[in-house]
């Protein structure tokens, strides 16, 4: 017979409804190292429908469903075990064998982590639903599986546009929290909106570097035909020999630069994700807190410890993690300003470019030469130098925004310290 976890008390079949609970209730429990329940909240306990004495000193997974795929937990831990904030949807099944739906935030925490949940409404919940759907089918709901199915979900994340699991889980925070605000009624963060344009200005970066590394590829032979080209035309294309030279230097030194340059604007947008993950996580956090200080003065929750205790406990994690988003957003600021080094050293490349590419036009219109495709050569290194120099002037310009937005940002976060959303309102 099917057992749960605690005790070893018969469980209930699974129900095909689920538990209901409203918007503006956040769940919030902590747990030991090994994941073992040591307080909660009322919430927590009523939409789990356990009594504390059968939540308290018990596995967290007392509560999964085997609706969920083990694959998720896998990343799950994979990140809380490095000491990373990480998000997840996830499907819980009540006591009555019913289920219910949140994303749950956990952050590590002296002695252990602290989960806070919310009720999960936005278009992506319906489609990471379907994936885990599709995930629990494709592979073996055991240990051996557990991996493989992380290996299978990110690669799937990765089909959806995203480039790890932690972008993933920023854009759902995100997503999740606006899709609350709207059904509380609320008007929207103006804080996650200024992150939404960081993001936007930040994927820009990226394209814009790859599409430099683009055009790089499609020129990197260029300096070896203009070479060939030049021993056809024997003393005439001494000239031609020197610019090929010349651009295959440069060239060369680019191409060097590039995996620093990609890296570098990747770098960019990773910090911003990490910020929106921590601004958005700050939020819950905050609204947690208010929530749990409701239920003290009404002698409520966090049963299995001392409720004042936690409450201070709640209360330094809320601190912590707006500290942390402050310092996020002074690395985005950092990460671009490094960012627009590696341009102007990219700048200084493209430069060069320019001038090799005027001599070889000179040079092509002197010696009148079509026939051998010399003209064709230099076509192609000069919507190469143009690729560079046009792309480099977008991504100062996203760079620029990105240090703004950023700067202001901080100011505002720094001078509100009680509630910074509604201070950016």
């Amino acid at each position: 017979m099917d057992t749960d976890n605690v005790g070893m008390r018969p469980k209930l079949p699974l129900v095909d409804a689920e538990v209901s609970f409203t918007f503006e209730e956040l769940f919030f429990s902590r747990t030991d190292p090994r994941g073992i329940i040591q307080t909660g909240n009322t919430v927590f306990q009523r939409v789990s429908i356990y009594d504390w004495n059968e939540l308290i000193q018990k596995p967290h997974n007392v509560i999964r469903h085997p609706d969920m795929p083990r694959g998720v937990f896998w990343l799950f831990w994979d990140m809380i075990k490095r000491g990373e904030p990480v998000g997840a949807y996830v499907k819980n099944r009540a006591k009555d064998g019913r289920y219910y739906w949140v994303f749950a935030i956990v952050t590590p925490i002296e002695g252990g982590y602290l989960s806070v949940r919310l009720k999960p409404s936005s278009p992506m919940f319906a489609t990471i639903a379907q994936e885990y759907a599709s995930l629990l089918a494709a592979v073996p709901d055991n240990k051996a599986g557990a991996k493989i199915g992380a290996e299978i979900l990110s690669q799937r994340l990765s089909a959806l546009g995203f480039d790890d699991y932690a972008s993933f889980m920023a854009t759902a925070l995100s997503q999740e929290t606006a899709a609350r605000d709207q059904r509380l009624g609320r008007r929207p963060d103006a804080a996650r909106a200024c992150f939404d344009e960081l993001q936007t200005a930040a994927k820009s970066l990226l394209k814009q570097a790859d599409l430099i590394f683009e055009a790089y590829a499609r020129s990197e032979y260029v300096p070896i035909n203009l070479r060939v080209q030049a021993a056809h035309l024997g003393r005439s294309g001494t000239v031609i020999d020197t610019i090929s030279s010349n651009y295959n230097l440069i060239s060369t030194e680019i191409r060097n630069n590039m995996d620093r340059f990609i890296a570098s604007a990747a770098s960019v947008l990773k910090t911003i994700n990490d910020g929106l993950f921590l601004l958005c996580t700050a939020k819950i956090q905050r609204e947690t807190a208010d929530q749990f200080r409701r239920e003290i003065a009404q002698s409520q929750g966090a049963e299995g410890g001392d409720r004042n205790a936690e409450m201070r406990l709640l209360e330094a994690q809320r601190a912590h993690y707006r500290q942390k988003t402050i310092d996020g957003l002074a690395a985005i600021n950092d990460r671009a300003g490094s960012f627009r080094r590696d341009c102007a050293e990219m700048k200084r490349l493209a430069a060069g470019l320019e001038v090799t590419r005027i001599m070889g036009k000179m040079e092509s219109a002197r010696l009148a030469v079509v026939k051998d495709g010399l003209n064709e050569l230099i076509d192609d290194l000069e919507a190469f130098q143009t690729t560079i120099s046009d792309n480099l002037k977008d991504i100062d310009a996203n760079n620029l925004t990105i240090q703004n937005t950023a700067r202001n940002l901080a100011a505002l976060v720094e001078g509100a310290p009680q509630d910074y959303t509604a201070r950016i309102r």
